[in-house]
């Protein structure tokens, strides 16, 4: 023990002087134990032999158990590591890469879940990665734009109009899996906001490609019969858990102020806002709308309410005097976008934007069948920041604003109460 001293001396002065010691010399060797025991024992010795020989047991156990797990480290390390340059089973080298590693890791996270589900029968290595929650995850980052709409009116079951039959879809646009009735309310990134028929009117937030659903704790306060519900989610890489929030502007019966409720799924739980609006007060607050962080509702005192879900403040917008308009977010800011019948079948498309949410664009399109049905013609929720949707005659239409390139996408419909945008998307609800 004294040579261990003596040997693992640190210099103050200097202190990259330091002495490489051998692992034999820094254990404690039973002639150590022996001199350190005789430097240390006082000249009246208390210590009887029998405790000595029971410290040199403990001590030689010790060695060997500690001798023994250093081997085996050793081994398990040379097993593992045998050939440093060399990667894991599961990492591949670029070079080593075939064709469907690159579709599966590059292309297969971009495809909307329709087309994710049928690929399952390529191989088992797909059927495991297409199941896994990190292909979910990752294709719930990137797959972003509309790919058709659920529509209902009253009480009847709702149906989901496509944009594409070969590539978006769900297995039960109905939304029997749920276990009541229900009439959609609100849907953001391929999860939707429902309502139950029953007496309770509880709230499920679902996704009807997974089937999977959650129902919600009953609110604080009463929503009224058309509640004014924004359904808020943002995928993200480290939203992994899927966390969504709802929000709803409601009113007290007598009392002129629209006040915010908002659910969270981390705490699972209502919470009121601090913050009121009494400017509105006496304004009808309608459908809502969300993007980037922020929800928007119409008001029949044609006035948009918006309100920033992070910092709870809310604002007050200008409402184009254009009706059954649709908001939506092209070209960086909060859009409003009107389709009127104007002569004959030319049905026209009105862009408002900006802070005075002036008009922006006017384009006339001569369409077919305008007028056979209702004579009505209807903008529908933006597919994107280029693509409008138009119902008009029983038929519904896309069109591409900056290619100028219209398309049928469905006919022979009749017109409905509610048309909500639907992204095929393979996120799980957040437990």
């Amino acid at each position: 023990m004294a040579q261990l001293q003596d040997n693992y001396v640190e210099n103050i002065d200097d202190e990259s002087s330091y002495e490489i010691i051998e692992w034999d010399e820094f254990c404690i060797s039973e002639s150590d134990q022996e001199n350190s025991s005789a430097e240390s024992e006082p000249q009246e010795n208390e210590i009887e032999s029998s405790d000595i020989e029971t410290d040199d047991v403990v001590l030689d156990l010790f060695e060997l158990q500690l001798d023994e797990t250093l081997q085996y480290g050793k081994v398990a390390y040379q097993k593992e590591y045998a050939n440093p340059f060399k990667f894991r089973a599961h990492i591949k080298c670029k070079n080593e890469m075939k064709i469907k590693d690159v579709v599966k890791d590059n292309v297969l996270p971009f495809l909307p879940a329709k087309s994710l589900v049928q690929f399952k029968a390529v191989s088992k290595d797909w059927d495991q990665w297409i199941s896994s929650p990190f292909l979910a995850h990752k294709q719930s980052c990137f797959c972003h734009d509309v790919s058709g709409f659920f529509c209902q009116s009253g009480i009847s079951p709702p149906i989901f109009i496509t944009l594409n039959p070969r590539a978006y879809g769900v297995p039960s646009p109905s939304l029997d899996f749920l276990p009541e009735p229900v009439v959609i309310r609100s849907s953001c990134n391929g999860l939707l906001l429902c309502q139950g028929y029953g007496v309770a009117n509880v709230y499920y937030v679902c996704n009807p490609v997974n089937k999977e659903w959650k129902s919600l704790p009953q609110p604080n306060y009463y929503h009224q019969i058309e509640p004014a519900l924004v359904l808020a989610f943002e995928p993200s890489e480290l939203n992994f858990s899927a966390h969504f929030e709802i929000v709803c502007a409601f009113k007290l019966i007598d009392v002129p102020i629209i006040y915010f409720e908002i659910y969270s799924s981390k705490e699972r739980s209502w919470r009121c806002s601090t913050t009121s609006c009494i400017e509105l007060g006496n304004s009808k607050v309608k459908r809502g709308f969300y993007n980037n962080g922020m929800a928007y509702w119409e008001t029949s005192s044609a006035k948009i309410l918006a309100f920033d879900l992070k910092s709870e403040f809310y604002g007050i917008l200008p409402l184009p005097p254009a009706p059954n308009g649709v908001m939506a977010y092209m070209h960086g800011e909060l859009s409003y976008v009107h389709a009127h019948k104007s002569d004959g079948n030319v049905c026209t498309i009105d862009v408002y934007g900006g802070m005075d949410m002036s008009l922006k664009l006017s384009v006339p399109l001569k369409l077919e069948n305008v007028g056979i049905l209702t004579g009505e013609c209807r903008v529908l929720p933006c597919v994107n920041e280029d693509v409008v949707a138009i119902f008009a005659g029983g038929v519904v239409y896309s069109y591409h604003l900056r290619d100028w390139k219209l398309e049928v996408i469905s006919m022979n419909l009749d017109i409905s109460e509610r048309y909500l945008p639907y992204v095929n998307s393979l996120v799980s609800v957040a437990p």
